[in-house]
């Protein structure tokens, strides 16, 4: 992780001190983050002008860093304590954050020549309008600097000084109808609607020409893959009023190649290298760009200059990948997905940002390793995208792709500050069906303005290779004349990928079919679910947002969010609170059901076993269907992956980073080789999702009792070939009243090592929902399947040995664990902690966990952490289970 920060930094503020000739002229890019000053206009005295000469230090200013919005800057500096526990973030005054604040900072410009250089801000997201001065003089208005997704070029030339330099910026909140970020119904919204810098701004300095927007289209021949071609563009600027002849020179490893170019004063010119003029740019042996999972996900890095007689005026670095993105609509209309001309199903997650948008890069790093870790491949970001490229880099280097699009938060006329009119009855329609086909009418300035949001973000963010579709709408489409804004900016800007109309099930009447899918459930639903529905949200077609609701995680976190007063019983108004919003706002039917499954807890504790016991048994079939049901299934999004504040709902590990059993049965689920239990059909299957086939592999099934007596076993050897998946059998019918049995399914490889095990708790009284019964968000259940004789198990005492060792900032801990007895050691949950009794280390990273041994079975699994968040101290593992004799600290 600390490698990634300080690689990001160094990018960041890398002066390219680029001389020739004699010449002054600097090549930088710097992010201005630190020393910020911010107040509310008030509660501090002075104009635009006073401010900008010097600040009172008596009055109310306070120190923060970019990006944020107010109140995270306000959180950060302790004015508002403990936001995130109980039901605080009511108590803090929205009358607050109703006028405009000033943000200030000062940056030093060394040697600077105003006839020969040129100094520019780059401005990359601001919410909602702002004013700019620098030196006390104003260089942009909110009339014209506004849009929370606009991006802005501001020529501070003239302005700046050799020496210190004064920036203010007034940021304006936003009002009712503007289009700015928002959590739905996902999260509360922050008093502040997200108003301040929530994006990097740039101190971009050159020469009297510049570079922008470079960009590398890829192109893959996916016949033959040791051939592929990169087209380089980059946007030149004359800032000067003399016309100019320069060389544009780039290269990427060792290809070289460049051209003249004539510019007439004050243009900006589009300049390409094509492979079809440039020979070298036809790769041979290329190294291609692809998912987890499926490859490594190679990247190259172009090199920029310009220079005028021999002195370089600007430069330009660029990562980019190598890879071509297909899609489209099989015989039943759905939308599949291709990398380099191999299928892909998408397995991927919702991702969220920080409730006050806070740029926090070591747990974006640990987040995305997370996503690796889990076998997902892929993200979808809707409506708020990050705060700078960290994310984004991230993402390429794991191999994570992007469903990049806007957010439904424009879509509902509430979210916009605006009544919404719905007849008595509609509130139980599918969501897409609430709203107008084309969501809010916008006038024909919104649409511009939209547009120019979809430009700026596409320029901003095209060289990624992880992203691999721009989505227009979530739960509505945009109308005709913006969908084909939206067309014309991609084949201008970006023709590498195709527009998806819409995350949701539409058809436009400019690209037809958006081929998606998005009817829930967003609420609990048993596993036979994922099997047994032909209508909604089963596993067939690609899912764009789907999942089995709340998710409650381990206790340490509840007593994070919730108040000792209200942590038991569990059903209250404050853990409501750290619920989602409107039908999502208690967790009544996932307690319910709960209930009814394991049996109602009697304390704290139980409850949190039982949760992720539930968790873990609910999500694992969400993506175990789609995986077996492939290539009827084509993609899956879990709703969600994260989320923005400490909650219970849509997460598969939580704000603070503890992963949940959600995480861990995805983590299952999603491995590349895989042996999966099908809950309708009552069949096992075996999966094959790499790019390379495998022959005489071993699979292994063991049926047990819950006296944990084996009643049914088989062997079988499997040839599988890449991307596949082959039925194996149907497993015997389960005898007796209430009764539970274990299912242990294994893949060896040739040599017998296991390359993937699964293990399941079935019922003889199963799930059965109520199709008669139909709500937006789930389908309710007539039947409970049940596992109250989990209750009951015998104890088993475990044995357990652990080694550490150390591996430069990490410390990794492998844990044996030996059933000795005759019964099935059942769910054993290990946390890594700083000592016995201490707090759980998070970030924390597990081969596996919540683990069943059978009788006499030993398994190995390790962990890693950063020794920094162990203290540097060689950390402990607790180990406790559904029926451990007694729970253990290593």
């Amino acid at each position: 992780m600390q490698k990634t920060i300080l690689k990001l930094n160094f990018i960041l503020v890398t002066v390219l001190a680029l001389t020739s000739c004699g010449s002054k002229i600097k090549v930088e890019d710097r992010a201005l983050r630190d020393g910020w000053m911010i107040a509310s206009s008030k509660e501090v005295t002075g104009d635009a002008k006073a401010l900008s000469e010097k600040i009172n230090a008596s009055e109310k200013w306070y120190k923060v860093t970019l990006p944020t919005t107010v109140l995270g800057a306000l959180v950060d500096a302790g004015e508002y304590k403990d936001v995130f526990v109980g039901k605080n973030l009511e108590k803090v005054p929205r009358a607050r954050f109703e006028n405009n604040w000033w943000f200030r900072n000062t940056f030093t410009v060394e040697d600077f020549d105003a006839q020969k250089e040129q100094l520019r801000l780059l401005v990359e997201g601001i919410n909602y309008r702002a004013n700019f001065w620098v030196n006390g003089k104003q260089i942009a208005t909110q009339d014209t600097l506004f849009g929370a997704f606009r991006q802005f070029d501001l020529d501070i030339t003239q302005a700046a000084q050799k020496g210190e330099n004064t920036l203010l910026v007034e940021i304006f909140p936003p009002k009712v109808r503007d289009f700015y970020m928002g959590y739905v119904d996902w999260a509360p919204t922050p008093p502040d609607h997200f108003m301040g810098i929530y994006r990097d701004i740039r101190l971009k300095r050159s020469g009297k020409v510049s570079l922008n927007a470079p960009f590398v289209a890829p192109d893959v021949d996916t016949k033959d893959l040791t051939k592929a071609s990169v087209t380089v563009s980059t946007e030149v600027q004359n800032h000067g009023s003399e016309a100019k002849t320069v060389e544009i020179s780039g290269k990427i490893d060792d290809i070289t190649f460049k051209k003249t170019v004539k510019l007439a004063p004050n243009e900006r010119q589009e300049v390409k290298f094509t492979p079809q003029e440039f020979a070298q740019l036809n790769l041979k042996n290329p190294r291609l760009w692809w998912p987890n999972g499926l490859g490594e996900p190679a990247m190259y890095q172009l090199e920029l200059e310009v220079n005028e007689q021999g002195v370089v005026q600007d430069a330009q670095s660029t990562k980019f990948g190598v890879r071509k993105i297909e899609t489209a609509l099989n015989d039943k209309g759905v939308r599949g997905y291709k990398v380099n001309g191999r299928d892909v199903l998408i397995k991927s997650g919702g991702w969220v940002d920080d409730l006050f948008l806070r740029f926090m890069p070591e747990k974006d790093a640990a987040q995305l390793r997370y996503v690796k870790e889990m076998n997902l491949n892929s993200l979808r970001f809707e409506g708020i995208w990050g705060n700078n490229h960290h994310l984004y880099d991230l993402c390429d280097e794991n191999g994570i792709l992007l469903m990049v699009g806007w957010s439904c938060q424009w879509e509902w006329p509430d979210y916009l500050g605006m009544e919404l009119k719905m007849k008595p009855g509609d509130e139980n329609l599918p969501i897409n069906e609430g709203v107008d086909l084309y969501a809010v009418k916008l006038t024909p300035q919104e649409e511009i303005l939209l547009s120019n949001y979809f430009r700026d973000q596409v320029k901003w963010l095209r060289n990624h290779p992880s992203i691999f579709t721009w989505a227009g709408g979530s739960d509505a489409m945009p109308k005709p004349s913006l969908e084909k804004m939206y067309q014309e900016t991609l084949k201008k800007y970006d023709p590498t990928r195709e527009f998806l109309v819409s995350s949701g099930a539409f058809v436009s009447t400019i690209s037809g079919s958006s081929g998606m899918k998005m009817n829930g459930p967003y609420e609990y639903v048993p596993p036979v679910y994922w099997y047994e529905d032909k209508k909604l949200g089963g596993a067939y077609g690609f899912n764009s947002e789907v999942g089995p609701g709340p998710q409650i995680p381990p206790v340490e976190s509840i007593k994070k969010m919730i108040p000792e007063a209200d942590l038991w019983p569990a059903d209250n108004k404050m853990w409501n609170y750290h619920s989602g919003r409107k039908d999502f706002n208690t967790m009544g039917v996932y307690l319910k059901a709960l209930n009814n499954k394991y049996g109602t807890p009697t304390n704290l504790d139980d409850l949190a076993m039982k949760a992720q016991l539930m968790n873990y048994e609910a999500i694992r079939p969400m993506f175990e269907a789609h995986v077996i049901n492939r290539p009827t299934a084509t993609g899956v999004v879990q709703w969600m992956l994260n989320s923005p504040w400490p909650e219970f709902y849509w997460q598969l590990y939580d704000y603070y980073l503890m992963p949940t059993g959600a995480y861990y049965g995805t983590k299952k689920a999603a491995q590349p080789l895989n042996v999966v239990y099908d809950y309708f059909n009552r069949t096992l299957h075996v999966s094959n999702d790499t790019r390379a086939a495998i022959k005489g592999y071993q699979a292994e099934v063991k049926l047990l009792d819950q006296n944990s007596k084996v009643i049914f076993e088989q062997k079988q050897t499997f040839d599988v070939a890449e991307n596949t998946v082959q039925k194996w059998m149907q497993l015997p019918a389960l005898q007796g009243k209430n009764q539970v049995y274990f299912l242990s399914l294994k893949l060896k490889d040739t040599a017998g090592d296991i390359v993937a095990d699964n293990f399941y708790w079935l019922p003889t009284k199963t799930d059965e929902l109520d199709w008669k019964q139909y709500f937006w968000f789930y389908t309710p259940q007539k039947q409970y399947a049940d596992f109250t004789a989990l209750n009951t198990l015998p104890k088993v005492k475990l044995q357990t040995e652990k080694t550490l060792k150390e591996q430069g900032d990490e410390y990794e801990v492998a844990v044996k664990l030996t059933n000795p007895s005759d019964k099935v050691a059942f769910f054993i949950e290990l946390e890594l902690a700083k000592d016995a009794k201490g707090a759980a280390i998070l970030p924390v990273f597990w081969t596996d966990n919540y683990v069943s041994l059978l009788p006499g079975e030993t398994k190995t699994v390790s962990v890693k952490c950063y020794k920094k968040d162990a203290d540097n101290k060689a950390p402990a593992v607790r180990v406790k289970g559904y029926n451990l004799e007694g729970n253990l600290a290593l």
